[in-house]
């Protein structure tokens, strides 16, 4: 089953479309996510939302908001204008969870987010040890560098 929660912050604000054949609402949006590591960029990500879900997009949803987004994650294949393709993700919601109202600076999207997942992580983890061992734990590559396979 493929279901995503993802915490971010709305780049832009969202745009309502109808389908042609039975006019069922589609809003379009983009959301900036942070990255595991703290030196991650902030990556786009575009956000689907059909029927109630798009006119709440629309309605509710305003460019430096933070939510966290329920969905179906699903990467698209696009031509590029030299001939290459390139792939995409794309989140079709089907939830959305307010964590505030009030608008941010597109620049503190970044640090904003880094602030949150660093509580987060120390409420989590509870007292700070200073062992190096703990202070990088999320140092690892994503993908090991050496495919080990059983057999």
């Amino acid at each position: 089953m493929n279901h995503c929660l993802i915490q971010s912050v709305i780049k832009t604000n969202p745009q309502m479309r109808y389908t042609k054949e039975s006019q069922t609402p589609i809003a379009e949006m983009i959301v900036g996510i942070k990255g595991l590591r703290n030196d991650d960029p902030v990556n786009d990500l575009k956000v689907l939302g059909w029927g109630t879900i798009a006119q709440e997009m629309v309605d509710q949803l305003k460019e430096g908001h933070r939510v966290v987004l329920e969905g179906r994650l699903r990467m698209n294949s696009v031509t590029r204008k030299d001939g290459t393709k390139e792939k995409q993700a794309e989140l079709t919601a089907s939830k959305i969870h307010h964590i505030t109202n009030s608008g941010i600076d597109s620049n503190e999207i970044s640090s904003d987010l880094n602030q949150i997942n660093k509580k987060e992580i120390n409420e989590d983890m509870g007292p700070k040890e200073t062992n190096s061992e703990n202070s990088n734990w999320n140092s690892a590559p994503l993908v090991p560098e050496v495919d080990e396979i059983p057999f």
